[in-house]
């Protein structure tokens, strides 16, 4: 399957207005369809570090083993696409990675990082992720979170201790209850979802959604729909703008053109046996 003309992509990050350095890092292999995002943290550059290897470990291993799975292909254990089975292991390989490094550091203890990384397949969309950097999807000028954040603000909204609004209210943002590389281990979510034609998917920091609202976020992308970089660097300087708090960083795909993979003869004649 071939995304050239079908996919468009802009990648854009930025340290923001009271950052001294960015422990933001984003990255892609166009060809296979793969998009990753990270938002470090840690002491000194430790959360720069974090953030960089998990971007280039999801790649490193996407790559490596993308011609080896059968694609189409769905697990029977858990029901999820093959695609979205490698991105998981992508995110794994790269917390233990993260987590070994923490370890073996002294000046990398403590250090971690999210992730949202995603593979444009076969039509579909898989997603992986870990924290609250955030996956959105524009589709018919409609904006819609598609990732539900991993944070301390969301745990207490989901067992009813808070409604959303007191929640955001009085409990602390950016409290994150997974990153990659702080625990033994880590529990990697997975999405899978159809796309359309004329989606635009965002993937991005909180940078960007501390400073920036939806209903912004949403305005931007339907007017810059036609040229991925401009919205790209619009949706950064709004957030620079309004304080530019944290490093910011957002990742855009909009789909141009069906890239159904349908299966191949040989691939039609196991399932026929």
């Amino acid at each position: 399957m071939a995304l050239k003309n079908k996919v468009a992509t802009a990648l854009l990050s930025d340290p923001g207005r009271n950052r001294p350095n960015n422990e933001d890092a984003v990255g892609e292999e166009a060809d296979i369809g793969l998009l990753v995002l990270a938002d470090g943290m840690g002491g000194y550059n430790a959360g720069e570090i974090a953030s960089g290897i998990a971007v280039t470990t999801v790649r490193d291993v996407v790559r490596r083993e993308w011609r080896e799975i059968r694609h189409n292909g769905i697990d029977e254990t858990t029901g999820y696409s093959n695609e979205s089975l490698l991105l998981r292991k992508a995110v794994e390989t790269a917390h233990t990675t993260i987590h070994q490094v923490a370890q073996s550091q002294p000046q990398c203890a403590g250090m971690g990082t999210t992730i949202v990384t995603c593979i444009l397949h076969d039509d579909r969309l898989s997603i992986a992720y870990v924290g609250d950097s955030r996956l959105y999807r524009l589709r018919a000028e409609k904006l819609e979170q598609i990732t539900r954040d991993h944070s301390l603000v969301e745990d207490l909204i989901a067992r009813g201790h808070y409604s959303r609004e007191d929640a955001e209210k009085l409990v602390r943002r950016n409290i994150v209850t997974r990153a990659l590389g702080i625990e033994d281990k880590v529990e990697v979510d997975l999405i899978e979802d159809p796309v359309q034609t004329g989606d635009i998917m965002l993937l991005c920091s909180d940078g960007l959604t501390d400073m920036v609202n939806n209903q912004t976020i949403a305005l931007t992308l339907i007017q810059f729909a036609g040229n991925l970089p401009q919205a790209a660097e619009k949706l950064v300087e709004i957030a620079n703008a309004h304080g530019g708090k944290d490093n910011v960083s957002v990742v855009l795909a909009r789909v141009d053109g069906s890239f159904s993979r349908g299966r191949r003869w040989y691939e039609r004649l196991i399932e026929w046996f």
